[in-house]
């Protein structure tokens, strides 16, 4: 393949992307895009080079160079010092270099560009040149459109601190995108691997590097400060899984030591309708509102939070809000619309510090899913179940009509199987599903559990008839629940404490009243009296010591029972 490049001239070139638009027919817009170090050399026009399977080869030369934007990491106070505008603090500008081609129908199209110098790193041996590609498959896929990076920032990043960090990769036409981490690359003439020092690959830029293929999200933890190459291939696949196209960003992450720390992401939270399948992924169903929280946070005290997103740009009535600094909640509000979907919403946190800003950014993947035919998993309802009741299905608790056939899960999202057992499973919602996707609806039970009464069991109390008063509930067995209430043989509310002298004999009945469903609790104590022996009261007798025998019972006082013995 030839490859052409302009001279020794080159400025420091910090990261390059290429990609393409189709403008109809086989006539497409490709543009380079470059990230240059104020501290280099005046930016030149730049070349690119098409090829494809069908035999064709071509350079566009000397595409014109566009008036830069600065994307210097520096707080807005210290823009005026970057090396940009002829001060000393880092500044990086954005090239965009545009050219108009028309490219035949064939299935693997290569747009290249190539240039001789990078900034120096620490995961590349020597300086070595800069090699970027994209391409397209415009005979299975024709007037297809490159995913395109709307993140235009070199990152500044902190040593010893995570860092996280997206793309924020979008896609027009509704493709699957899947990303990965490849080599750097050179042109000597031919794309050639570069050379990394000892520890560092494509696959490894950074030790540690993640790199979620659904949505490009990057985190990492640096430890030695220094520049970082990191080239992320971004794969693009039709509806029937067909490779039609890449793009890849070739960039350096620039590690410092930091004052401050970066913002800290909490990922999604409070989401009212979508359902979150990853770190960074929802789907939502067409034509259904739904809204999610992204919650940023700054250890450093006193520290103002700013965070941004394209949302409303890319999300056709969306609206995108911001509550508190630090915490700081964004929340995205949209209405699934099928043709925007799947969409990468980038977001933004900066810790406006000065000069260099600390910055965290995510994105969220939102996928929008088809709605289907119709379904009722019924109205909530509510179940209240006594402890030792038998297992009882959950779907009579349902109202409104359910379909049948769906599934249950418990409260902790575990599968169940509709049948609780008080038993064994524990109180809370459970979720009844019918249906899949966006053709699905639930239904929820709230189970709670109340645990039945304890009166204790029943007891026989057999007492004197001129014994204490004895407190009933000592006599029943078991653990009887305390706070019951007493009734006599007779009904009658009792306080529970048998006096012989004046309670009558029999059931004594202890009822401990129960929350619904459970039911009150019973025991009885039944009282039976013994007589106590009356030996009468004491008296005296003068007799004459020639007197008559004397019965000596008749001489005691009161109405002292027969059959004792006297001593």
């Amino acid at each position: 393949m030839a490859i052409g490049w302009h001279g020794a001239r080159a400025a420091h070139f910090s990261g390059a992307s290429i990609t393409y638009e189709c403008l109809g027919g086989n006539q497409y817009q490709v543009s380079l895009d470059l990230f240059v170090d104020c501290s280099g050399v005046a930016v030149i026009p730049q070349d690119l080079v098409f090829q494809s399977d069908c035999g064709d080869l071509f350079t566009v030369f000397d595409i014109p160079v566009s008036p830069p934007t600065e994307v210097s990491q520096l707080c807005p106070a210290e823009l005026p010092n970057s090396t940009c505008n002829g001060g000393a603090l880092p500044g990086i500008e954005h090239y965009v270099f545009q050219t108009t081609v028309n490219l035949a129908a064939c299935d693997d199209w290569t747009i290249s560009w190539s240039v001789c110098c990078r900034n120096t790193t620490v995961n590349l041996v020597a300086n070595p040149a800069m090699y970027v590609e994209a391409s397209l498959s415009s005979a299975t896929a024709p007037c297809n459109n490159s995913p395109s990076f709307t993140d235009q920032s070199l990152p500044y990043v902190c040593v010893n601190q995570e860092v996280n960090y997206n793309f924020g990769v979008t896609e027009p036409d509704g493709n699957t995108l899947v990303y990965s981490l490849i080599n750097a690359r050179y042109a000597a003439p031919l794309p050639t691997p570069c050379t990394y020092t000892a520890g560092y690959t494509g696959g490894n830029p950074v030790p540690g590097i993640m790199l979620d293929p659904v949505n490009g999200q990057i985190t990492f933890t640096p430890t030695i400060t220094g520049n970082y190459v990191v080239v992320v291939l971004v794969e693009e696949y039709d509806a029937m899984g067909n490779l039609i196209g890449t793009v890849m960003r070739d960039l350096m992450f620039t590690v410092l030591n930091c004052t401050g720390s970066a913002p800290t992401y909490g990922g999604l939270s409070n989401n009212t309708a979508g359902v979150v399948t990853g770190p960074g992924a929802i789907q939502v169903c067409d034509g259904e509102p739904f809204c999610v929280d992204l919650v940023f946070t700054d250890p450093d005290a006193g520290t103002v939070l700013n965070v941004v997103s394209q949302a409303t740009t890319l999300l056709p009535g969306a609206t995108f809000s911001v509550n508190g600094t630090n915490p700081a909640v964004a929340t995205l509000c949209w209405t699934g619309d099928l043709a925007s979907s799947p969409v990468n919403v980038l977001v933004l946190a900066l810790d406006g510090a000065c000069p260099i800003q600390n910055v965290t950014s995510t994105a969220i993947n939102i996928t929008v899913l088809a709605a289907g035919a119709p379904v009722n998993a019924g109205t909530d309802g509510a179940l209240a179940v006594c402890s030792g009741d038998a297992p009882v299905a959950l779907f009579g608790s349902l109202g409104g009509g359910p379909d049948v056939g769906g599934s249950w899960t418990g409260p902790g999202g575990t599968a169940h199987s509709g049948t609780f057992d008080p038993a064994t499973d524990p109180a809370g919602s459970y979720a009844y599903v019918v249906g899949v996707g966006c053709a699905s609806d639930t239904g929820f039970v709230d189970v709670s559990i109340s645990t039945p009464p304890d009166a204790g069991t029943d007891a026989v109390l057999s007492l004197c008839s001129d014994a204490s008063p004895t407190a009933l509930i000592g006599e029943l067995g078991g653990t009887p629940d305390p706070g019951g209430a007493w009734t006599d043989p007779n009904g009658v509310p009792h306080s529970g404490t048998f006096d012989p002298a004046t309670d009558p004999v029999g059931a004594y009945t202890y009822t401990v009243n129960a929350t619904a469903p459970c039911v009150a609790a019973q025991a009885q104590v039944t009282v039976s009296l013994t007589q106590a022996p009356d030996a009468g009261l004491d008296a005296s007798v003068a007799l004459c010591s020639s007197g008559a025998a004397l019965g000596m019972l008749a001489q005691l006082n009161g109405t002292p029972d027969a059959g004792g013995s006297w001593t």
